[in-house]
């Protein structure tokens, strides 16, 4: 499969409102923002595009990733939970005047098969305000970035 081949938007329809950003590059690429220095001293962040710098993002709403978050510590309990999303949920990290969290090897085996779970017992209970396709594509982008053995970094936008 190609990452191409994925819907990777989630949030354009949501612009104004929070973004959950899931960047994956291949670990001999540099990571960094596309920011520009300003005259003044200042800097502005120039929004990147799909693949530029062989780097390619995951971008949802942040309300699908608190449902899905909801979803998860209801049955789990908030403990059980990654490391980046108890970071999310506690506000710590996700600022880029910090390094963007990096997401384990293990918390992405970890994801995918929670958030398949997840999905399955969500798809049962046919639940409305779910996005199926939404948590289905970061599933399969998951996917990618393991089977691509690449860095999978999360901020929230």
């Amino acid at each position: 499969m190609k990452i191409e081949d994925l819907n990777l938007d989630y949030y354009s329809d949501f612009l104004g409102e929070g973004e959950i950003r899931f960047y994956a590059n291949s670990k001999n690429i540099f990571f960094k923002r596309n920011i520009q220095e300003n005259p003044n001293g200042s800097t502005t962040y120039i929004q990147s595009t799909q693949g530029q710098n062989d780097i390619y993002y995951f971008s949802m709403w942040e309300g699908y990733f608190y449902f899905l978050i909801f979803e998860l510590s209801t049955h789990l309990g908030i403990l059980d939970l990654p490391t980046y999303i108890k970071n999310y949920n506690s506000c710590l990290g996700w600022k880029w005047d910090d390094v963007a969290d990096i997401i384990t090897n293990e918390e992405i085996d970890w994801s995918i098969d929670i958030f398949s779970m997840t999905l399955a017992k969500m798809n049962g209970g046919l639940k409305k305000d779910w996005n199926f396709e939404c948590v289905l594509d970061l599933i399969i982008f998951l996917k990618f970035v393991r089977e691509n053995n690449m860095e999978l970094r999360i901020a929230l936008e």
